[in-house]
């Protein structure tokens, strides 16, 4: 990453999700001013659901370069990858939970939970700024009001919109 493209600029990131908190770490250990908008009250408002499985060559790799390894490997679901199918009769059809226990996994899983916590502590503090709904962006003297549902705005270089599948940016 080219730290000369980010000196001096006011990130924001729209999105509190894995996304956005693993790119305002990076963004962050570069030097980089960054501000997440997260709709949510606060980090505590609701259950952050299923497991998300890691890849080594993005989430895993992001991670690691985040410098949040230990932190991840303390809370992971050893053999949560694993897959056994089984029919009606309760036959075994297919079941990779017995080959290979000894091998790492190579896309470990871990809940979302756990895992927002890990970002969500690595970050500087008041960077996520909570009950920040986005609502909409308007270009102003060379910056981006950004504009909330709870009445605030404020202003950004640069927006990176990390507000997952329905996404008001995109």
């Amino acid at each position: 990453m080219n730290t000369k493209l980010i000196a001096g600029k006011k990130i924001a990131i729209i999105g509190g999700g894995p996304g956005g908190l693993t790119l305002a770490r990076l963004l962050q250990r570069k030097g980089g001013h960054v501000t997440v908008y997260e709709r949510d009250i606060n980090r505590d408002t609701r259950v952050q659901g299923a497991t998300l499985d890691l890849h080594e060559d993005s989430g895993l790799r992001a991670l690691e370069e985040a410098g949040l390894m230990d932190e991840f490997r303390a809370n992971f679901r050893p053999g949560a990858d694993r897959l056994r199918i089984i029919d009606k009769n309760v036959n075994i059809i297919l079941d990779d939970s017995l080959a290979g226990q000894e091998e790492a996994s190579a896309r470990p899983e871990i809940d979302r939970g756990p895992l927002r916590n890990i970002l969500l502590d690595s970050l500087l503090p008041d960077t996520v700024i909570w009950d920040s709904h986005f609502v909409s962006m308007s270009k102003i003297n060379g910056s981006w009001q950004l504009d909330f549902r709870n009445g605030t705005s404020f202003l950004a270089d640069i927006v990176i919109a990390a507000d997952g599948a329905n996404s008001k940016l995109r």
